[in-house]
């Protein structure tokens, strides 16, 4: 499993929740801004980025992103990034998503083709 990780408290608390459930995580799936060397949604640098994953203990698996980012360039990149989790025997991704119906609909759309599942372990909905 992945968890897809912002570097903010809510992928933090899901990943929390999984390891506490003893779910086994692989990895932190995380979009970069790649001129800016910066988590794309919370624009943490890069180094605090490798510093939480040290501290894990869990490899970052990086999707650069060109900034601005058009939706079909971001979900191609995505979609290279679901390959490679597919080859490496992963069978799900977790969101620290909380309540917003349409980009957990979105994230659903886009895995199902793939058999790759999405989980939402602190969803409050």
């Amino acid at each position: 499993m992945l968890v897809s990780w912002s570097s903010g408290k809510d992928s933090a608390w899901a990943l929390h929740t999984l390891r506490g459930d003893g779910i086994e995580v692989a990895g932190l799936l995380t979009t970069m801004n790649e001129e800016a060397a910066r988590v794309s949604i919370q624009g943490v640098r890069r180094e605090l980025l490798l510093a939480q994953a040290d501290a894990l203990g869990l490899p970052v698996w990086e999707v650069p992103l060109p900034a601005p980012c058009p939706i079909e360039e971001y979900e191609r990149r995505m979609d290279q990034a679901i390959e490679r989790a597919l080859s490496e025997g992963i069978t799900h991704i977790a969101y620290g998503d909380l309540f917003l119906e349409d980009v957990r609909a979105y994230r659903e759309e886009m895995l199902a083709p793939t058999g790759i599942e999405p989980l939402f372990p602190i969803w409050c909905g």
